[in-house]
């Protein structure tokens, strides 16, 4: 049996090589993106290429009703994930006291938020299939 691992941030950068990664060492992935369509379906073809599943979720992450409607759509059509990789995240570098509200919260909002957001409608499921299973959040 192939375990399915979920890799938010999938599009590029740290998620993209941490999704070909995986599926080079058997996982099927499921590849979340927000707005880079097109980076998360080069992704895809290389995790076919590894000889494993792929598959794209769409939604942003900051957003916790269409992170949770996504994820149970998801669920509902191929069960729980074995794993996720939190991986998703912004930054907006700088210094602090040109730090405008607006980017504080894009922050808070996409990497921590995100993280409460992906991993409440999950986490339930993959307790349930009793297979085990991983959760990695990453920080950079």
């Amino acid at each position: 049996m192939t375990r399915t691992i979920l890799v938010t941030g999938a599009s590029k950068g740290i998620g993209a090589a941490t999704a070909r990664r995986l599926a080079r060492d058997g996982f099927d992935i499921v590849l979340h993106y927000n707005s880079d369509r097109d980076g998360a379906e080069s992704v895809a073809k290389d995790v076919l290429a590894s000889g494993v599943q792929a598959r794209l979720v769409q939604f942003d992450i900051s957003d916790r009703d269409a992170t949770r409607k996504a994820l149970e759509n998801d669920i509902a059509e191929h069960g729980a994930p074995y794993g996720i990789i939190l991986n998703a995240g912004v930054t907006r570098d700088g210094p602090f006291p040109a730090l405008e509200d607006d980017d504080w919260d894009s922050v808070i909002h996409t990497n921590l938020d995100g993280f409460y957001n992906v991993i409440k409608p999950l986490l339930m499921p993959i307790i349930q299939q009793r297979k085990g299973g991983r959760i990695v959040a990453l920080t950079s």
